[in-house]
């Protein structure tokens, strides 16, 4: 079993530092805007969009990576990431 590339786990870990940014603004926005309900709705609701989309874009580095270098079986990686092998297969296609 080999270790991670230090190239990979800074680049997830950039990523994971993001939505934790993400999320701390989150709270803060909760706590200054509950006297406004717009703008509370508003600030959060964009900020869990920018934290899903950080996610999101985690969940492909890691799945395609993974697949490509065969780290996980195709159904290793749709357990783990939530995703069905059909998805994975078109991810392949388009590559």
């Amino acid at each position: 079993m080999t270790g991670v590339p230090e190239t990979q786990a800074d680049q997830a870990k950039d990523r994971l530092e993001k939505v934790k940014e993400l999320v701390s603004y989150g709270l803060l926005a909760d706590r200054a805007n509950r006297g406004d309900q717009r703008e509370w709705y508003r600030t959060l609701l964009r900020t869990a969009a920018d934290a899903r989309d950080q996610l999101r874009l985690l969940e492909r580095e890691l799945s395609d990576r993974a697949d490509a270098e065969k780290i996980l079986t195709p159904s290793e990686i749709a357990e783990a990431g939530k995703i069905t092998r059909a998805a994975l297969y078109k991810r392949r296609e388009k590559s």
